[in-house]
């Protein structure tokens, strides 16, 4: 019985440090997204009355990384849910001990 506790609580431990992992891997993507935001401002900025085809591909990259940015951070904000799900569920069986 004691061999599967510390079984079940090592793979909680795992789990919970595997989930933070993937937010903060999330994260990173969500920054290298905002930054493409940001070229794609400064194409659409500069390309306005020089090179239509520069200015129309500088919006269409700005609104696909725009929406690609609010998923990413659903994303996390959901991940983030769930770790704190599994950190309960986690503090419950160190409680039942």
């Amino acid at each position: 019985m004691a061999k599967s506790i510390q079984h079940l609580d090592k793979g909680y431990q795992n789990e919970i440090s595997y989930q933070q992992k993937m937010i903060k891997n999330l994260q990173h993507w969500q920054s290298f997204f905002s930054m493409i935001v940001g070229l794609s401002i400064l194409l659409t900025y500069f390309f306005v009355h020089q090179n239509v085809w520069l200015f129309g591909a500088g919006l269409v990259l700005g609104t696909i990384n725009i929406l690609i940015v609010f998923i990413i951070g659903y994303a996390i904000y959901r991940g983030q849910q769930n770790v704190s799900v599994i950190v309960e569920r986690y503090d419950e069986l160190i409680k039942a001990k």
